[in-house]
C-alpha cells in the first residue's frame, strides 16, 4: 500500500479545501484581502502534492490506490477552480455591507427582456437590487 503517496494526496484535498474554507468565512466577515496570496499560496502546494501523489503511487505504489485518484483530482479541481476564480475578478476592497436607506446611484441598463431600465422608476418605492455576475 502506498502510504506516502496516500498521505500526499490527502494533504493536498486537506490543504486546498482549508483554503477554500478560510477565504469564504472571510468574505463573511467582511475581511477580504485585496490580493489572497496566501490562499492562493496553500492551493498552488495542495496541487503540487496532489500530483506529486500521482507520480509516487505511480513510481513506487504496488498497484492503483483509490484514496489517491479520489483525493488527489478533488485536490487539483479545487486548487484550479479557487486560482480561476481569483484570476477573473478583482476583489472589492472595503466594506462589503450595504445599510438599508443607503441612496442608490443614478444607472440605467437592459433588462433580460430587452426593455431599457432607469433607477428613476424605483423611486419612493423599497427595491431590492441584486447584481450577477456572467452572462446566462
Amino acid at each position: 500500500m502506498p502510504v506516502i503517496a496516500i498521505g500526499l494526496s490527502v494533504a493536498g484535498s486537506a490543504m486546498t479545501l482549508g483554503a477554500w474554507i478560510l477565504y469564504l468565512r472571510s468574505i463573511n466577515r467582511g475581511t477580504v484581502a485585496v490580493y489572497p496570496a496566501s490562499s492562493l499560496v496553500a492551493q498552488w502546494l495542495g496541487m503540487l502534492l496532489a500530483v506529486v501523489a500521482v507520480g509516487w503511487s505511480a513510481l513506487y505504489g504496488h498497484g492503483p490506490s483509490v484514496t489517491v485518484f479520489i483525493a488527489s483530482p478533488l485536490a487539483l479541481m479545487l486548487g484550479a477552480s479557487f486560482v480561476w476564480l481569483i484570476s477573473q475578478r478583482k476583489t472589492p476592497v472595503g466594506d462589503l455591507k450595504v445599510a438599508v436607506g443607503d441612496r442608490l446611484l443614478p444607472f440605467s441598463a437592459t433588462t433580460s427582456g430587452g426593455a431599457a431600465f432607469h433607477t428613476d422608476s424605483l423611486v419612493g418605492r423599497r427595491t431590492l437590487l441584486k447584481f450577477y455576475r456572467g452572462a446566462w
